[in-house]
């Protein structure tokens, strides 16, 4: 089995080559290892020379520009929109499984319970749009897919630009940090993501909710973290209206994952996945 990571040294890449040491690596750097290749998904001659060289059984997606208030600006689509399209496309041509991630983002946040895989999407801000384009046109299309919502993703990030990581950086530097009180979401380590991205891989099609098994808001959430290293007084609430962000953020993010259950994958404990990543901060 062939798989290929593309974007493999950002937050869920890393974490995908954990999972799948063998596969090899699509980095939009210089290769510097046999296992690497160079890919600019902007650029469909270094994707076409990868897919044709390597032929990959499986092809997983986690590149992407996630900057939800840089996402504003409509340039970002040829990376999140136009790159994305032309890797499903390839994977079609070659018969590789393409699997792919998505956001929470694509609802509005206007529901009081966790949003199901049925529930219809309705974005807020333009990061939403692309998400919800990409899952319309990968269902609509001839590949065999995986799609994977998620939200709040955390973890080892060798550029440390997920939220966790910012919490941290924050505090550690006596900065106090502003947090939405009235957003939710349920984190999820980014290892618990690969591995049962992996797992749907192997054997299932469709759509799949992949998130933690705890809805909170992203000021508990943070409080949390730097409540581990006795910094949490740093941290202050907010309304989303008082944090003025670029781009509108659905309040209610949190994703009901009960489909992961039906398959017997169990949703990932966000206290232990904390607890992993937070003892692995501590001891640097």
């Amino acid at each position: 089995m062939k798989n290929l990571i593309i974007g493999a040294q950002g937050l869920v890449g890393s974490a995908l080559k954990k999972c799948i040491p063998n596969a090899l690596e699509g980095i939009q750097v210089e290769a510097k290892t046999k296992g690497q290749r160079y890919i600019d998904i902007t650029k469909y001659e270094t994707l076409f020379k990868v897919f044709s060289e390597y032929r990959p059984d499986v092809v997983y997606l986690p590149a992407a520009i996630a900057h939800v208030d840089k996402c504003e600006d409509l340039s970002t689509n040829v990376v999140n929109v136009r790159g994305t399209t032309t890797v499903l496309r390839l994977c079609e041509q070659f018969g590789s499984k393409f699997v792919w991630f998505s956001s929470s983002y694509v609802f509005d946040g206007h529901s009081k319970d966790p949003y199901t895989v049925v529930a219809e999407t309705n974005p807020l801000n333009n990061y939403g749009i692309q998400k919800e384009a990409m899952e319309r046109l990968i269902v609509k299309s001839d590949a065999n897919f995986v799609i994977i919502r998620t939200v709040g993703v955390f973890g080892e990030e060798r550029r440390k630009k997920n939220f966790a990581k910012q919490v941290i950086s924050a505090v550690f530097a006596g900065t106090k940090v502003t947090v939405p009180n009235d957003q939710y979401m349920n984190p999820i380590l980014s290892n618990d993501l690969a591995r049962i991205a992996v797992k749907l891989a192997d054997k299932e099609k469709g759509l799949f909710h992949v998130s933690g098994d705890e809805c909170v808001s992203k000021y508990d959430f943070a409080v949390r973290i730097a409540k581990y290293f006795g910094l949490d007084k740093l941290v202050i609430p907010a309304t989303s209206e008082e944090m003025k962000q670029r781009a509108i953020r659905p309040k209610m993010g949190c994703l009901d994952c009960s489909s992961l259950t039906k398959l017997g994958i169990e949703v990932p404990s966000l206290e232990k996945g904390m607890l992993r990543f937070l003892t692995q901060e501590f001891n640097g």
